[in-house]
């Protein structure tokens, strides 16, 4: 009976210890998912609303070690080179829509997106895998789906050789380090909550993966904001990446 209960108290300790922290090398192995490839889990405290609701993963891929933040309007998207999209007016989670952002050519300010056809190969989204009482999606895709169209505009998120096919790295060293934020917003794009303590307005969380390394990331974030629906309240997620 003692050892059972010691068993349980230390079980409780590691789950309160991985509260509000980042914690790596969870539960997986280097065969969970194929190299080049890399697993998500978005997580949020009721289950997810595709309909009224859209869930972004960002990504800046440009190496600089910048984390994208929630008001990109006021920042002009900067450090935001590629987002995932799931959910939006048509509800449908068949496929995540794939965002590169550019500077148009001839601006200094003018970032545009340019949509990224999504091979049913590169990816695969499975919604609401946290069951019936949280929210939760799985999305794997290939990383080679993040080194981007370069629509005529610079700078590219991950330049490559005119013509050249990308390898399953990016190409240069400081282009390794992806930093990337987790975002809801509702169906106009405008920012419900997001991955930091600061909700819709946050500038200080940092999160960046090494895609040469495998690393099994999990974080549970302290709900300091509470937002009015809880399937846009995120609450946090896992990140598996095999180089």
């Amino acid at each position: 009976m003692l050892r059972r209960f010691g068993l349980g108290l230390l079980v409780i300790a590691l789950v309160l210890a991985a509260c509000g922290r980042q914690v790596t090398g969870l539960g997986v192995n280097n065969n969970s998912i194929q190299s080049g490839k890399m697993l998500i889990r978005f997580r949020t405290l009721l289950p997810q609303d595709y309909t009224n609701f859209r869930y972004v993963i960002v990504f800046n891929t440009s190496g600089n070690g910048q984390e994208p933040y929630p008001q990109a309007l006021q920042t002009g998207f900067l450090n935001y080179s590629f987002s995932f999209v799931i959910g939006g007016p048509t509800g449908a989670v068949s496929q995540p829509e794939l965002l590169q952002y550019f500077l148009a050519p001839g601006t200094s300010s003018g970032i545009q997106t340019f949509p990224i056809i999504v091979p049913v190969q590169l990816a695969n989204l499975v919604p609401n895998t946290g069951g019936s009482t949280v929210g939760e999606f799985t999305l794997t895709f290939d990383r080679t789906l993040l080194f981007g169209a370069n629509p005529g505009g610079t700078p590219s998120p991950v330049p490559v050789a005119s013509g050249a096919t990308p390898g399953p790295v990016p190409t240069t060293v400081g282009q390794q380090s992806w930093n990337i934020n987790f975002i809801t917003t509702d169906t106009n794009g405008i920012p419900i909550d997001s991955m930091g303590l600061g909700g819709n307005r946050d500038t200080t969380f940092i999160f960046s993966v090494n895609t040469t390394l495998f690393s099994d990331n999990t974080y549970v974030k302290p709900q300091t904001v509470q937002v009015s629906n809880g399937a846009a309240q995120i609450t946090g997620y896992e990140v598996i990446n095999s180089p």
